[in-house]
């Protein structure tokens, strides 16, 4: 549809897209990720914001916007129940993700809707994305790669995990029903769960164009306090999936280690050991023979002098220590 065409949110008729946007204290981002929705160059959408208990200035910075936006609060219950909350107060046919400090091109919304009706089985789409840091500068390739630019099997889903980001979804209401919605126990890993649900549901569309600004902030400490350890996930996948999801659990797992340690070298880094320390010690409940962690665990008790004496990575990154 043209961008002309009024916002469905204030005429009153139901939209064919709900964007669903989670907000966490999110007051210094989520103006950033609203006017990348208002410039879209589609315009029959509403957007549901869903507060998730914020205590920052969060509720101020959406209450500027009036009824270019709905709002529904409650307590601190974490992403996928704040993602749920907000999908059940939309009224779009399509439901379209966004986080509070991503941002959207231009064209992400009229490009899935238009492939989106192209192909009516299917029950998500997802693209390629730029990633960048806090800053808005681009610092990273994207998780997508030449072997998965192209929408997966559940197969091959269940080999490793998919690089699809929530940000870029754009799904079927009636999938989203069917699949259940995000497992609210997840609060981390629960999008890697959730999309195995939906592809259950019917097969996927990728789009290669980078339609999407992914902020890949600080890790620490959202790493450990997002973080409730490897049997959760592992637990469900393996009970709806068996053996058959044998490489999506090992990959998960190598996955998690290769993050919360990198968060735990660049908190030795910047001084921080106590911090560091309680990374390396979280990376042995995902994998108790990473013996790394136990020689980075006994650095972390060690003066700076000989720290940067020893060598490595997390040495000399702490050079900038006092």
């Amino acid at each position: 549809m043209a961008s002309g065409e009024p916002n469905s949110q204030q005429s009153g008729r139901s939209p064919r897209v709900s964007v669903i946007i989670p907000v966490y204290n999110g007051a210094a981002t989520i103006d950033r990720a609203l006017e990348s929705v208002f410039a879209q160059t589609f315009a029959d959408y509403e957007i549901v914001i869903c507060d998730d208990g914020s205590t920052d200035d969060t509720p101020s910075a959406l209450a500027k916007h009036g009824d270019k936006i709905r709002v529904v609060r409650q307590e601190n219950r974490g992403l996928p129940a704040a993602r749920n909350a907000a999908v059940a107060a939309s009224r779009g046919e399509l439901l379209a993700l966004i986080d509070h400090d991503d941002e959207w091109l231009p064209q992400k919304l009229e490009l899935a809707v238009t492939a989106m009706r192209s192909d009516p089985g299917a029950a998500l789409l997802y693209s390629d994305m730029i990633v960048v840091n806090d800053a808005g500068e681009e610092f990273r390739r994207s998780q997508i790669g030449p072997d998965t630019a192209h929408a997966p099997t559940m197969d091959e889903m269940l080999a490793r995990i998919w690089p699809i980001t929530p940000s870029t979804v754009v799904m079927r209401r009636d999938a989203f029903d069917r699949a259940g919605g995000f497992c609210e126990q997840l609060i981390s890993a629960e999008d890697i769960h959730f999309w195995l649900l939906m592809r259950e549901q019917g097969h996927f569309i990728f789009l290669p164009e980078k339609l999407v600004r992914f902020t890949y902030g600080q890790l620490f400490p959202k790493v450990l306090n997002r973080d409730i350890g490897p049997t959760a996930i592992v637990d469900l996948i393996q009970a709806r999936y068996g053996a058959r999801a044998g490489g999506l659990v090992k990959n998960f797992i190598r996955h998690r280690v290769r993050m919360i340690a990198n968060a735990g070298v660049v908190e030795m880094s910047r001084g921080n050991m106590e911090g560091a320390r309680r990374c390396f010690i979280r990376v042995l409940k995902y994998d108790p023979l990473y013996l790394k962690s136990y020689t980075r665990i006994a650095r972390t008790f060690l003066p700076a002098p000989i720290r940067r004496a020893l060598g490595g990575k997390a040495s000399r990154g702490a050079r900038s220590e006092s």
